[in-house]
């Protein structure tokens, strides 16, 4: 996810107020406000539509993020296993369990508990927007996913090896002609 502001602070004054001075024992009137969080870079989309074209894709790894959307709660939380999520959706646990994986270390999803996931709300949240705020704040006190030294060693050997493929491209490219064939004209 794109670590994009989504919310943002607003001064909201509530009007004034008559306080006792502490030192001289004065009665002072002062301004009070309120700092609020509101949304910010928010679209509104279409559930309903949105969840029925990813439905239409048919991708095993879509239907496993659409059964999630279409089934959460007024937290913004899934309830089910990996393998009830399997089995409602007819496809296998192998599958479910890199989908997951996938939208956990895509901060799509978090696990809050076993069987319990919560859908990250600055991407998708069905409520109000103090609900979705209360949720937000729940979420990003919610552990993310951690990623083992072996996933970290393997996905940065990927990245060497992509890397290197690339230079050999680089490298034939710039090899004359003749060198690459072997002949002498």
């Amino acid at each position: 996810m794109k670590n994009e502001k989504i919310t943002s602070k607003k001064v909201k004054v509530l009007g004034t107020q008559q306080y006792i001075n502490a030192n001289t024992g004065e009665l002072e009137d002062f301004q009070v406000t309120s700092l609020q969080d509101r949304d910010f870079n928010f679209t509104k989309v279409w559930l309903n539509s949105i969840l029925q074209t990813l439905d239409m894709l048919g991708n095993q790894k879509t239907k496993v993020a659409y059964h999630i959307i279409d089934n959460l709660n007024k937290e913004n939380q899934y309830i089910g296993t990996q393998r009830q999520i399997a089995e409602r959706v007819g496809i296998s646990l192998k599958t479910v369990s890199i989908t997951v994986k996938a939208l956990l270390n895509a901060d799509f999803l978090r696990n809050l508990s076993n069987g319990v996931y919560c859908v990250n709300p600055d991407v998708l949240f069905k409520g109000s927007r103090t609900s979705r705020l209360n949720v937000l704040q729940q979420y990003n006190t919610a552990e993310k996913p951690k990623v083992s030294d072996e996933e970290k060693i393997a996905n940065l050997e990927k990245v060497i090896a992509t890397a290197q493929k690339e230079i050999q491209k680089l490298k034939y490219k710039s090899v004359p002609i003749r060198e690459k064939t072997g002949t002498d004209n």
